[in-house]
């Protein structure tokens, strides 16, 4: 019996958002238990504790010539920190823990203060170069890492291509490929609301746009479990935008599998005004309601030889 035996998913309640009227057959859609079983034997725990640690992903991806934001800075002690000149960090940046899941611990400086003093973030809150060095001191002592001590690492602040600004509320939109191999079978792009704080969770109330894997269009949105054509905080149209550079952004997806050893994987793809696709994060074990977002069960899509 293959190890892909589908979860009978259960209809909608009276009174519960319908699922998108595109899923019809609800054993085609992959429940956790089948994910699970899936990435068991899809993904080799050493791949597995490669995408775990970010600055060695990079320098992965890197290898086989995928984009990736620039590393400015890896602090991997706080023998290193004291040494830091703090302060000669550019006028904006990321800084992230090395193992941290779900994006947590990430501390992101917008501008320079005019006074010269420090930073603010894109709300206008002071950061100080105190601020700076405790959040590194809280990222190397493991607070958001479920594998206790991390590493520290920098780079330059992401700013969202203005075709993906228009689309978002204030945080940076990203853009999930979830692919077997080299091949992508299915994409979607998150995007801010204010609900969802400005970040591109789909649990906090983002949107999920399914975008067209030839194309880049998008085709639908949906958001807290109902369909929507304009984003709810700005009125902006979504369906029928195209993803710029969408050609980039499948191709540095479909590269993830030989750089990282991961067979089943989701990449995310984020587009820089400037510096177009970057390969932002490699996930061994991404989530399933990408395919409430396409409409489409993952069990539909899988390529035999895996569903096997």
């Amino acid at each position: 019996m293959s190890i892909l035996t589908p979860l009978r998913s259960t209809p909608s309640l009276p009174g519960r958002s319908a699922r998108p009227a595109r899923v019809r057959r609800w054993d085609r859609i992959m429940g956790l238990n089948a994910r699970n079983q899936l990435i068991a034997r899809a993904n080799p725990p050493r791949a597995v504790r490669l995408v775990n640690d970010k600055v060695a992903t990079k320098r992965a991806l890197t290898a086989h010539a995928v984009p990736v934001a620039d590393t400015l800075l890896v602090i991997d002690s706080r023998r290193t920190l004291a040494r830091l000149d703090l302060d000669a960090l550019p006028d904006s940046f990321a800084l992230k823990p090395s193992q941290s899941l779900g994006g947590s611990g990430i501390l992101l400086a917008a501008r320079r203060r005019a006074d010269g003093d420090g930073w603010e973030s894109a709300s206008g809150r002071p950061i100080t170069v105190g601020d700076v060095r405790e959040h590194v001191r809280c990222i190397l002592d493991g607070e958001y890492s479920p594998r206790g001590d991390d590493v520290a690492f920098v780079e330059p602040l992401i700013r969202a291509h203005p075709v993906l600004d228009e689309m978002s509320f204030r945080g940076l939109p990203d853009i999930r490929v979830i692919c077997v191999d080299d091949r992508p079978l299915t994409a979607m792009l998150r995007l801010p609301t204010s609900a969802s704080g400005g970040r591109a969770n789909l649990h906090q109330k983002a949107i999920g746009a399914s975008v067209d894997l030839a194309t880049g269009l998008v085709e639908r949105a949906w958001m807290d479990g109902r369909s929507i054509e304009t984003h709810p905080d700005t009125g902006n149209r979504l369906t029928g935008r195209r993803v710029p550079h969408w050609a980039t952004v499948v191709d540095a997806a479909r590269r993830c599998s030989a750089a990282t050893g991961l067979r089943y994987l989701g990449a995310d793809v984020v587009v820089d005004a400037d510096r177009g696709p970057l390969l932002l994060e490699v996930n061994a074990r991404p989530g399933l309601q990408i395919q409430n977002v396409t409409g489409r069960g993952l069990l539909d899509i899988l390529p035999s030889e895996v569903a096997a």
